[in-house]
């Protein structure tokens, strides 16, 4: 039996994965949810493959597509247990939205439970957006549900917390998969070799209806465009839009090639038509997408604004983010490194009116002199994204000369793009020390904000931690159900140089190497500790001889062992004698 498994995220691959290994029949897994399982699923049965084994919606798409058997990985209630063990303290309305193998399976358990949160089943993906904003302006905070649910929860602006699947019920599904084989001969249907494709256009064409389907694409959208089109343009919102006001200009990048997308609409026609066409940026072969990135959602990253933030200086960052996302002077968001800072770049530009056009990310770091050029000279790609945003991260790192170019450009073209600016050093002191122009940051500095560090808002890091364990259990495939008051004790005693950047990484760990079903004060501490100590390593003194350097450790392990000579001589790897000898010429 030839089997393909199809996770709708990472960590169950890994886990179907590892169960895999003591089966009896061949299993491959691929990663895909919805649309991009359906056609993992149908490439299978082309090439032979006797059953799918996939989860929630996105197993219930694909049985409607192809003619294999399709075994669902169902949902248990240990699975549902370990998720809403893990929410049930968070504050704020809470809800379960999904396909009726999550959403009735977890709305069982709550009533068993006790557990007071509103269950909506959803039948196909068109339901879920309309539902999940009328659960945001009835005031809900966290979704509950399967990715998809969770993806475009997060979108919104709400806490997605996505109910993973155990060991328990893949070992269940293998065991369907083997029933359903002994009743179903395998099925080999073979279909013809496509017809030949033509010779690719070096641009690409597609149009699209009112009701948002495609009439029309050329055989090089559909081939090498297509997804990643529809991945970076909104269609809905942009096709509405060009149907009221007429033209669209944006950009997307496909496999490093940057495309200027222009859209307009198409005149004579008993319905209207928008037509989209897709030109190829000639950057003389140099490479922009180390240092420029171009989404449009949000949907691998957790939302900024949400109910577990309790610091009310943080309270008051994100109130006049809110405010000045629907306004179109230029932000800039400073803060130490690992505050967040382009994440809530992220929530600005996907909470404005330009949210439906892509967010151009400029890493300032990262680009060279001649990568400057493209941006603002030979291609002039920041004018190409005139209905989205602009990033300019890192923007303290550039130098004075591409500071100058930048203010020129700026001046003289005012672009239609909304601009964010982000800064990790005190930008006043690189001004006073003549090292930032002065009038470049007062032009893009309308609307400043300023981002606590993490040591300033402890009282958010219960919450936050919480999030990041959902986040890695999806990861790893964990079942992390929550952690202990004196863990969380731990991580709020510590003084995190790193941020909520660092946060995220200790509960990462963490999470990867616990062996109960919860993060004890053992395993914070132990992470914790290993961070101290490569703090201190990265501050030691090497100045001076070798002698020198190895005196100096020596008499830091002493005092750490409290002038304990056999501790001491154990934790270096020495005899007594020879420490003894050492510590005399201390």
């Amino acid at each position: 039996m030839r089997a393909l498994a199809i996770a709708p995220y990472e960590g169950l691959k890994e886990l179907i994965i590892e169960l895999g290994r003591s089966q009896d029949f061949e299993i491959q897994v691929e990663v895909g949810d919805l649309e991009k399982g359906v056609e993992l699923a149908s490439r299978a049965a082309d090439q032979g493959f006797d059953i799918i084994i996939s989860r929630g919606g996105t197993a219930e798409l694909i049985q409607k597509k192809i003619s294999i058997p399709v075994i669902e990985i169902e949902v248990s209630g240990y699975d549902m247990l370990r998720v809403l063990t893990l929410v049930r303290d968070y504050p704020g309305k809470a809800a379960i939205v999904g396909f009726p193998p999550i959403s009735e399976g977890a709305a069982t358990v709550c009533q068993l439970l006790e557990i007071d949160i509103s269950t909506y089943v959803i039948s196909k993906e068109e339901e879920v957006k309309p539902t999940l904003k009328q659960l945001l302006e009835a005031g809900y905070e966290f979704i509950i549900g399967d990715v998809i649910t969770v993806k475009e929860a997060e979108n919104l602006g709400l806490n997605g917390v996505l109910v993973t699947s155990g060991k328990e019920s893949i070992l269940k599904a293998f065991q369907n998969a083997k029933k359903i084989h002994n009743y179903f001969s395998r099925l080999r249907r073979k279909l013809s070799i496509a017809q030949q494709i033509l010779q690719e256009e070096e641009e690409g064409f597609v149009v699209f209806d009112t009701r948002f389907n495609i009439v029309y694409s050329n055989t090089f959208f559909t081939e090498q465009l297509n997804k990643t089109f529809k991945d970076s343009i909104i269609i809905e919102d942009v096709v509405t839009e060009i149907i009221s006001k007429g033209k669209y200009t944006s950009i997307i990048e496909n496999n490093n090639i940057f495309w200027k997308v222009k859209g307009t609409k198409l005149q004579g026609y008993e319905i209207s038509l928008v037509l989209f066409r897709l030109q190829r940026v000639e950057s003389n072969q140099s490479r922009l997408s180390e240092g420029v990135n171009i989404i449009a959602s949000l949907m691998n990253s957790s939302p900024i604004k949400s109910s577990f933030i309790k610091s009310d200086q943080m309270k008051m960052v994100l109130q006049s983010a809110e405010r000045y996302s629907k306004k179109k002077e230029s932000i800039w968001i400073s803060g130490e490194k690992g505050t967040g800072k382009e994440k809530l770049a992220h929530y600005i530009h996907f909470h404005s009116f330009k949210g439906s056009a892509p967010l151009m990310t400029v890493n300032c770091s990262l680009l060279t002199v001649e990568q400057w050029n493209l941006l603002l000279g030979e291609e002039d790609l920041l004018a190409s994204n005139d209905n989205g945003t602009v990033f300019l991260k890192n923007i303290d790192s550039i130098s004075l000369s591409n500071q100058k170019e930048l203010m020129s450009y700026l001046m003289k073209n005012k672009p239609k793009s909304r601009i964010i600016v982000s800064s990790s050093e005190n930008i006043l002191t690189l001004i006073e020390s003549g090292t930032f122009l002065y009038d470049l940051y007062y032009l893009l500095a309308e609307l400043p904000l300023s981002l606590p560090p993490l040591s300033k808002r402890k009282e958010d890091i219960d919450h936050i931690s919480r999030i990041f364990i959902n986040e890695s259990n999806t990861k790893y495939g964990k079942q992390i159900a929550g952690i202990r008051k004196e863990a969380i004790a731990e991580l709020e005693d510590y003084n995190w140089p790193g941020n909520i950047t660092q946060l995220k990484q200790v509960i990462n760990e963490t999470v990867l190497l616990a062996i109960g079903p919860f993060i004890e004060k053992e395993d914070i501490k132990y992470i914790l500790n290993t961070k101290v100590k490569e703090t201190e390593m990265a501050h030691m003194d090497l100045t001076g001889t070798l002698e020198e350097i190895e005196q100096r450790i020596i008499k830091q392990v002493w005092l750490e062992e409290g002038m304990n000579q056999t501790k001491t001589a154990e934790r270096l790897g020495i005899n007594r004698t020879t420490l003894w000898r050492k510590l005399k010429e201390i």
